[in-house]
């Protein structure tokens, strides 16, 4: 019991690091979802209010995922697929992913992963965005 309260406290602490990170790079956190183990799609819904973006990246909390693609959709009815076909461990991050042209306002993210069902843990992505 003290190893499990040891390294949730560890993940709690190098999430606020890393979010602190990002932050200071002049990157904004746009949204997030808890990844459902026994599905294989998830998205992350972003308001209008949030602007455009000109790139953005995923960081993974709590559990390790297989990121299959991404498939951002714009405002304007636009969608960018990107394949990322990477695991990514708990606490690490996507490359950074352009986004190119003048619409970037972005609607929501679609997450496309390969299950981990045999997992208790749930994964957490946060999306960020850079302006």
């Amino acid at each position: 019991m003290k190893t499990r309260i040891s390294t949730f406290l560890a993940c709690c602490f190098f999430s606020v690091l890393a979010s602190t990170g990002l932050i200071a790079q002049g990157w904004t956190q746009i949204g997030s979802a808890k990844v459902h183990g026994h599905l294989d799609h998830d998205e992350i819904m972003v308001t209008a209010l949030e602007g455009d973006f000109s790139a953005i990246k995923l960081f993974v909390e709590n559990e390790g995922i297989h990121f299959e693609r991404v498939v951002v959709h714009f405002g304007n009815g636009g969608q960018q697929e990107i394949p990322v076909r990477s695991f990514i461990k708990a606490g690490g991050e996507t490359r950074v992913f352009d986004l190119p042209g003048n619409d970037r306002v972005i609607r929501k993210v679609d997450l496309f992963y390969k299950s981990r069902a045999a997992t208790k843990r749930k994964a957490k992505v946060v999306l960020y965005g850079r302006r």
